[in-house]
């Protein structure tokens, strides 16, 4: 089972966050947003950088961006380019986002009801 299909049809809640954090198979899973449910998360390998998004109208999760880490690309600009294609998913512009709309200042529309 992979990542995307192993998430709830839903918005994730900060302590699932933490439990896809400690996963075995990834080394780091973390939101976009800094406080609330999560609607974009970054989760990486030694590998790859993916980005996810969480789209409400199919009400499942996609893999919007994958960066191979292959040597030439640093982890940190794997999750840039990621954070963007999440941004571009949204339908926001990420060059330019400003810093009272960056990703830590959105919310989401999104009933991420049970």
């Amino acid at each position: 089972m992979s990542v995307v299909e192993s998430l709830p049809a839903r918005l994730l809640e900060p302590e699932e966050l933490l439990r896809l954090n400690a996963a075995e198979a990834l080394e780091l899973a973390v939101p976009i947003e800094d406080e609330g449910r999560a609607s974009g998360v970054l989760v990486a390998t030694d590998a790859w950088v993916k980005g996810l998004a969480f789209d409400a109208d199919a009400e499942s999760w996609a893999v919007v961006e994958t960066v191979p880490l292959d040597g030439a690309v640093e982890r940190i600009d794997g999750m840039q380019t990621c954070e963007a294609a999440i941004l571009r998913f949204r339908g926001d512009d990420p060059d330019e986002m400003t810093a009272e709309d960056a990703p830590g200042t959105y919310s989401p529309d999104v009933d991420g009801g049970a």
